[in-house]
């Protein structure tokens, strides 16, 4: 008797842990549905964002800035001293310049992992896109796996939740070397001027 009832009482508890289990899983398949729906508006809605960011590379230097972004397209990183570098898109190449050394190297935005946020319409549904999401302790992270131009590169994006918030980028390269870019006082939907898009007159210019 003392072993059927505790017989019962396992298969009971066995039940019990199945439910709870599957319950567990509908919740976050639930929420995680939720908040793509939120990151997929967001996205969709996103037209201009201006940020004060800080950038982590691998090799642990940290530098500081100002991005502006007018999708499609568009982009302007400007570097505090004593790093001094501008970055700057108009939607082809990508113009970096050294403002110090005067120079400026100009290299095809489809050949690096910021055109997956610059310069396609970020329809998540339209299957375009090599990616997945994760989801975690209140963050959700898109990535952008590597496409035929930039074999073994990824590019992410983090957001925070409620309200959904752009957070971070963080470019892997090659070498699998990451480069973390935090975004602090984002903006969106503020009108940027055309004007910041534009690279400065320094002379010589390269095409790499």
């Amino acid at each position: 008797m003392i072993f059927k009832n505790l017989k019962r009482k396992l298969i009971f508890i066995f039940i019990l842990t199945l439910i709870t289990s599957s319950l567990n899983i509908f919740t976050s398949k639930a929420s995680s549905k939720k908040n793509y729906l939120e990151v997929k508006k967001y996205l969709a809605d996103l037209k201009t964002l201006s940020a004060d960011f800080v950038q982590i590379s691998e090799n642990g230097d940290v530098r500081k800035g100002k991005i502006y972004v007018n999708l499609p397209g568009k982009l302007r990183i400007s570097y505090e001293e004593p790093n001094d570098l501008l970055i700057t898109s108009m939607g082809f190449w990508l113009v970096v310049q050294n403002r110090k050394l005067k120079q400026t190297n100009n290299y095809p935005l489809s050949k690096t992992p910021l055109n997956n946020f610059l310069n396609q319409k970020l329809d998540l549904d339209n299957g375009y896109y090599n990616m997945k999401l994760f989801e975690e302790n209140g963050v959700v992270t898109l990535k952008f796996l590597n496409n035929k131009e930039m074999v073994g590169t990824s590019f992410e994006l983090f957001f925070k939740t409620n309200p959904v918030q752009l957070k971070k980028w963080e470019i892997t390269d090659e070498l699998d070397n990451k480069t973390s870019v935090l975004f602090q006082n984002l903006k969106t939907g503020i009108k940027n001027s055309h004007l910041l898009f534009f690279p400065e007159d320094l002379g010589e210019v390269r095409n790499d």
